[in-house]
């Protein structure tokens, strides 16, 4: 047994080498300030690409902020993919302007295949390359007024693949999209920022990034479940770095559903799988080639982490059963308690502590109440925590694109000249079924940490049964009864609110 957390202990100690640029990174994206484009008299023509499935409902507001854009309107087109829908998407769309192309193939649903019909309509009509980017949104976007200026300021600098700050349109509605919030600012604090301030590449995040119409000349070539990490790793094999914009700010609407956001990040894990086994090689072999450090940083950012925790699991379990009825007949069940209580309740600590950081550094972006952003944070690591189990559903489940139903129809009127999120107007009461299961996250996520603390340091010299008696026993059914009422009530507010606007 001492020899397996000996390996154990040797493979943890060698991911941590290598991944230790990333603690150098976090540092560098909580102190430092992102760089700023210089101000240039160079005006690039650039077209705006929307792929859309059944999206009346947010559409309209994205492309009414693209024509309140400060960049000459003469240079912008907006194109518009509206993949079998069978809504108004289409007639909105064009009734604001946008060059629309209707597209129905259930047998290739995913966003790149739309994308793909997109682009060659864009070759036959247009062509491609007489723009010299295009810009690449979801149709629950917004845009900051001076969105485009600042893109095209980076643009002009970069010339290849630019992204932008992701902010969130609706942080403060439950604690599924604040915690998805959270998750994307933790993305700028310790990915974009740091790596523009670095001189290196960073990677695409599914919306809100620009393309040189050079790198798409043959039409769009990305269909994985996660075209944005496709896209990221063959540009990055190819020595092509992806530039970061952080003054061009772009909202985004989070999902507010579990079973939403569960769907939604499965495909997203399933998706980064493939990519990493077409790309490992290719990026490994870039390190060398290109002596890029880019390359690097894409390979362990790309691994699958999840997978990793979850097979060295799985051989600690196997192992320490084998070892302890078999070979040294003292295998100890409270031996295997402690070690993954110790493992969840440590998780959740370091991921509370990140979280609070990453808020605290962009509490400028973030606008709700103190203490509704305290009770978030506190709950949000359960994002991170449930990773493994998203990993054991990509591999054995049947994963399947499905599009996510965007209902927050806010305009980018509703957000001040200074970026700020004009709450008095959009601000929705926490409701009673959220409150319930964010209580109930939050008592068995204290839980673990409770039974791991007390076994652990051996606190108050407790037996693990008293342990688990006071600890574990009375929450895990506590916190999963309010975690399921509250799915329950919002079910029925759900099918209640559908049946008045049927009526209606």
């Amino acid at each position: 047994m001492q020899q397996l957390n000996t390996i154990i202990i040797i493979l943890g100690a060698s991911l941590g080498v290598l991944n230790f640029h990333k603690s150098i990174q976090f540092i560098v994206g909580l102190l430092f300030k992102s760089k700023i484009f210089p101000e240039t008299e160079i005006k690039k023509r650039y077209g705006i690409v929307i792929p859309a499935r059944n999206e009346e409902k947010v559409i309209g507001n994205l492309i009414e902020s693209i024509h309140q854009q400060s960049y000459d309107q003469s240079l912008i087109d907006i194109f518009v993919v509206a993949d079998n829908c069978t809504d108004q998407t289409a007639d909105i769309a064009r009734a604001l302007g946008a060059h629309v192309y209707e597209r129905f193939d259930e047998t290739k649903k995913r966003k790149g295949w739309a994308l793909e019909f997109l682009f060659n309509h864009i070759e036959k009509d247009y062509v491609i390359t007489s723009y010299d980017a295009f810009f690449v949104f979801d149709a629950d976007n917004l845009l900051d007024v001076n969105y485009i200026h600042e893109m095209n300021k980076a643009f002009v600098v970069n010339q290849n693949i630019v992204t932008s700050y992701r902010n969130s349109k609706n942080f403060e509605t439950n604690w599924v999209s604040s915690a998805y919030a959270i998750h994307f600012y933790g993305r700028t604090v310790y990915n974009h920022r740091p790596r523009q301030l670095m001189g290196t590449g960073t990677h695409l995040a599914g919306t809100g990034f620009m393309i040189s119409s050079h790198l798409i000349k043959d039409g769009w070539k990305y269909h994985s479940l996660t075209e944005d990490s496709e896209l990221t790793m063959y540009m990055t094999a190819d020595n092509i770095k992806i530039g970061y914009c952080e003054a061009a700010i772009h909202y985004d609407e989070q999902p507010t559903s579990f079973k939403v956001g569960f769907r939604q990040r499965v495909r997203w894990t399933r998706g980064r799988l493939v990519v990493f086994a077409k790309t490992w090689l290719l990026l490994f072999k870039g390190i060398f080639k290109h002596k890029s450090f880019t390359n690097y940083d894409m390979l362990f950012y790309i691994m699958p982490y999840p997978l990793l925790t979850f097979l060295l699991n799985i051989a600690y379990a196997t192992a320490s059963l084998v070892i302890g009825i078999w070979i040294t007949k003292d295998f100890s069940w409270s031996a295997v308690l402690i070690g993954f209580g110790t493992y969840w309740g440590s998780s959740y600590v370091s991921n509370l502590v990140r979280a609070a950081l990453i808020v605290f550094r962009e509490r400028k972006q973030i606008h709700c109440s103190f203490y509704k952003t305290l009770f978030y944070v506190l709950v949000s690591p359960w994002f991170s925590l449930i990773s493994i189990f998203l990993m054991i559903v990509a591999l054995f489940g049947d994963v399947q694109w499905i599009p996510v139903e965007h209902k927050d129809n806010r305009k980018i009127q509703d957000i001040d000249l200074n970026g700020e999120i004009l709450v008095a107007k959009t601000k929705k009461p926490l409701k009673l079924h959220d409150i319930l299961q964010a209580i109930g996250l939050f008592v068995i996520l204290l839980a673990v940490l409770a039974f791991a603390a007390i076994r652990y340091f051996d606190l108050f010299k407790l037996s693990l049964e008293v342990c688990f008696n006071y600890t574990l026993l009375p929450a895990l059914p506590s916190g999963l009864l309010m975690i399921f009422i509250g799915i329950w009530m919002k079910k029925i507010l759900d099918k209640k609110q559908k049946m008045v606007s049927q009526g209606e």
